[in-house]
């Protein structure tokens, strides 16, 4: 008994000092690009400017390029209360303050981690070990760190809207503030009215509503306006691209490279290879049309609902249920025109949801195979351009006929 809980601490201790120190490096040597932008966009709402505006080259606006955009707008695509947040630390040096964002990603991981795995297997006492060895892993853990994305901090939100399913308010609140930070995410919605949580659905929509009231009293309507009206239709087809008309102008750009100092001390990326994880960008890789842009989250999401309602008509137990609500997740990431691996972290809960659902009897073993082979998929660096989109649509089907069928 001692040696089991001997090897189950040193495991975790294992997992959590290994991506600490992929965390500390990548912190040291990496750009952290995706940060970058956050960081610029708390910088303009600082000087009272547009997030959405690209200010490389402008004369005056010194510090305001993340280093990677090269279109007339910028590549922040989140709501305007988003760059509020980062305000704080677009105070402090850009080093510094990514090494704490760096930090903040980190305690998020080990706290998800955890935090599912006694969630869903309270009985198992190796379960948080595992999944905290199981993340630490992944492909997707590494590129979250080296780009500096906020990912693990919607999938903390979450956990916590499925944790508290007893108090619809407040876990509507926690699914409004996950899309907060990551929009896709409010196809989870409809998911969650289809598993019969009608409240907490309601909820979120009416927690949504009343962070556009509290972004337009913070930002400013008129920012508000132009995210609905300009940057969410635009970043819905293009992600942070978009068509070559409206490329910053040749001139800008490399004033903007001449003057840059601060982010031209770090590598672009620690990782050279494909890491887009989105269907419709795989389907139409030229640039999405609105077609290839709808076509996939319509599919995956209306599946998605059908199984959630076929889960209730079964009584299906909590187990299948939150298989559904996860790949939910999962498929709002690789919909979307702006899907990246690091997206993928939201499959982490799956790890100790599948492991539960094989110890109770209510994931088969073909069905619990097959969900396995995808999330090992998932977890592999990309092989080629189009895996990670791949690996998270097999994980999105697997889960969903893991959750509706009874061994």
């Amino acid at each position: 008994m001692r040696s089991l809980r001997l090897v189950r601490n040193t495991l975790l201790a294992a997992a959590i000092a290994a991506s600490a120190c992929a965390g500390a490096w990548l912190a040291r040597v990496s750009l952290q690009q995706d940060f970058a932008a956050y960081f610029v966009a708390g910088a303009a709402r600082r000087a009272q400017l547009d997030p959405y505006v690209n200010y490389a080259g402008a004369p005056g606006r010194e510090g305001l390029w993340d280093g990677v955009a090269v279109f007339a707008h910028s590549r922040f695509l989140y709501p305007p209360l988003v760059a509020e947040l980062f305000r704080p630390l677009a105070t402090l040096p850009y080093a510094w303050a990514k090494a704490l964002f760096t930090a903040a990603a980190l305690a998020l991981f080990v706290a998800a981690a955890v935090a599912s795995a006694l969630m869903f297997n309270r009985g198992a006492r190796a379960e948080p070990a595992l999944t905290v060895l199981a993340g630490a892993l992944s492909f997707p853990l590494f590129i979250h760190l080296d780009r500096g994305q906020i990912d693990l901090a919607a999938l903390a939100l979450l956990l916590a809207a499925w944790a508290l399913a007893a108090r619809p308010l407040a876990a509507g609140a926690a699914l409004a503030g996950a899309a907060l930070l990551k929009p896709a995410l409010a196809g989870l919605v409809p998911i969650v009215a289809a598993l019969g949580r009608w409240r907490a659905a309601a909820s979120a929509i009416a927690c949504a509503a009343a962070l556009a009231a509290l972004t337009a009293a913070v930002s400013g309507p008129g920012l508000l306006v132009e995210y609905a009206t300009v940057v969410l239709p635009r970043a819905a087809r293009f992600g942070e691209g978009g068509t070559p008309d409206m490329l910053l102008p040749a001139e800008r750009l490399g004033a903007a490279i001449e003057g840059e100092v601060d982010t031209r001390r770090f590598t672009l990326s620690a990782w050279d290879g494909p890491v887009s994880a989105s269907l419709p960008r795989l389907l139409s890789p030229d640039g999405p049309t609105p077609l290839t842009s709808a076509l996939p989250a319509l599919a995956a999401l209306g599946g998605l609902a059908v199984a959630a309602r076929e889960a209730r008509r079964r009584r299906r137990p909590p187990t299948a249920q939150a298989l559904l609500f996860f790949a939910a997740a999962v498929a709002c990431v690789v919909t979307s025109p702006a899907g990246w691996a690091m997206g993928l972290v939201a499959a982490l809960p799956l790890v100790p949801l599948l492991a539960a659902g094989r110890r109770e009897g209510t994931v088969g073993r073909r069905a619990g195979s097959a969900l396995g082979v995808a999330l090992v998929a998932c977890a592999c660096p990309p092989l080629f351009a189009g895996w990670p989109a791949l690996a998270g649509a097999a994980l999105v089907v697997t889960a969903a006929i893991a959750a509706v069928d009874a061994p």
